[in-house]
């Protein structure tokens, strides 16, 4: 079994299990012809765009890193075991640019919108983003492990962390206030990335991190409130179609 396949697999599994607790502890209250309605709309695109694109993704920032990749670099000099620290916390950091660059920039913006588009945030909403998103942060990727000389395998210990973090941020899940207390001086909570998806565009533009906290606070974008409503606003909830055609929209 290859690595794009285990990939998809811990993936559809992990949001099923998100999913499950979000039924057990909801942190909003959704209809159920919303939560249906959500849970379809992301998985099709998971399952007729995302699962292919994200085996791609993967395969081509492979095959482009493999190519060009420096001989020797200063992460081959590291014990593999703070190559693996390292290169985590500098590919969490790129991401963290990366997610800041697409809602800054307009072309970037035009395919982040569609992620944005959702009304019920939960874990599945974790597989929502445009194939367009996707081809491009291949080449964002590719320049950053390129140009550090961050081994590959590094790279998809990296994916697979990014991937358990977003499911897990994403879920409507509530946290109690002393367990985000602390863990919220470390990792991306429920509570603060659902800011992040909120339709006021202040604060929707706050709180990039994926995995860690701290890049947020050291650029003061970290920023804690219950947003009344998620989503874009005056922007209808999406099915498959109108979603992916949404950033060839005005």
């Amino acid at each position: 079994m290859d690595i794009q396949t285990v990939y998809i697999l811990i993936t559809g599994i992990l949001t099923l299990l998100f999913i499950a607790l979000e039924l057990l502890v909801p942190a909003r209250v959704y209809t159920k012809k919303q939560k249906q309605n959500s849970y379809l709309t992301n998985l099709l695109i998971f399952g007729t765009n995302n699962a292919i694109t994200i085996g791609l993704q993967i395969s081509a920032v492979f095959a482009i890193v493999t190519i060009w990749s420096p001989t020797t670099s200063f992460f081959m000099t590291m014990p593999m075991v703070l190559q693996g620290i390292v290169g985590v916390l500098i590919l969490d950091f790129g991401i963290w640019v990366w997610h800041m660059l697409n809602h800054k920039i307009p072309l970037l913006w035009k395919f982040h919108k569609c992620h944005h588009s959702e009304t019920y945030l939960n874990a599945s909403s974790a597989l929502r983003f445009h194939i367009g998103e996707l081809l491009l942060s291949v080449v964002w990727k590719s320049a950053i492990l390129i140009l550090l000389g961050i081994p590959l395998w590094v790279f998809a210990v990296s994916e697979f962390l990014l991937t358990i973090f977003a499911l897990f941020h994403h879920a409507n899940i509530h946290l109690s206030p002393r367990v985000r207390k602390y863990t919220e001086l470390i990792i991306i909570t429920p509570y603060l990335h659902r800011v992040h998806h909120s339709d006021v565009r202040s604060e929707h533009d706050t709180n990039y991190g994926v995995i860690f906290s701290c890049w947020d606070r050291l650029f003061h974008t970290l920023h804690k409130v219950v947003p009344l409503r998620i989503g874009l606003a005056e922007v209808e909830e999406k099915n498959i179609f109108n979603f992916l055609m949404f950033p060839f929209k005005k």
